[in-house]
């Protein structure tokens, strides 16, 4: 059931960022500790300045994108259902729809056998430069790589069991979580910047928290609204 009193959460981080700056102002006129007031003609320049590179660099964004692409793709294409289904004992399975998962699992196994290759084989094509797998390309980018994976084999499963017949099919599957979420992109952005703000008052030293506390906020703020996104409408 979907609760029309609560705050949509892009609101509610507009709102977090002005508490900030009220709270960055006061610590400002008692001399907190590390305290810069973001209410201020300093802060407006910083904030004109880095705005577009505090989102574009954020790593929630990319992985937001990433992951929607790739999820949106097993969900669309019918996988994820069947696999639900599996777990949940229900509706038998069809001739072809058996056909096709054992078609995108093989497919599957053979994208992660070449990673598996890549990574701990003998040739050191996308490993680092000391030969190792940490730190090297396949490690950095192993989200990507997992992504591109699902998408794959989501895109297998839906030409094989008839649900995809054109590329369009396919975009569609990759835009199928925006459209399923589509104002949770506009909260991330909030929260980004609430957060760009948060760290730039200075508040996190005054409050004591650590750097690992303050990137567990971080991904909690980004994140949490994808939650919350569930109890708004969607739109057509």
């Amino acid at each position: 059931m979907r609760n029309k009193n609560f705050i949509h959460p892009a609101t509610v981080f507009f709102l977090l960022w002005w508490l900030v700056a009220i709270l960055s102002w006061i610590g400002n006129v008692y001399a907190w500790t590390g305290v810069k007031n973001i209410i201020s003609t300093e802060a407006l320049r910083w904030f004109l300045r880095y705005t577009e590179e505090n989102l574009m660099s954020s790593p929630a964004l990319y992985i937001v994108i990433i992951f929607f692409m790739s999820v949106g793709l097993f969900v669309h294409s019918g996988l994820g259902g069947v696999f639900w289904r599996i777990v949940k004992r229900e509706r038998k399975l069809s001739g072809k729809e058996k056909k096709s998962i054992v078609a995108s699992l093989l497919v599957a196994a053979a994208y992660f056998m070449v990673y598996a290759l890549l990574a701990w084989g003998p040739w050191n094509i996308v490993r680092g430069v000391t030969g190792r797998y940490v730190d090297s390309p396949l490690h950095d980018g192993a989200f990507c790589i997992l992504s591109i994976g699902i998408g794959v084999t989501s895109m297998v499963y839906g030409y094989t069991a008839d649900h995809y017949r054109t590329d369009t099919d396919i975009v569609r599957g990759m835009s199928y979580m925006f459209s399923r979420f589509p104002s949770y992109i506009v909260s991330l952005f909030f929260a980004i910047q609430f957060m760009a703000a948060f760290k730039y008052s200075g508040l996190p030293i005054y409050f004591g928290m650590s750097d690992s506390s303050i990137d567990l906020m971080y991904w909690i703020c980004c994140l949490a609204p994808l939650w919350a996104e569930r109890d708004y409408p969607k739109y057509n």
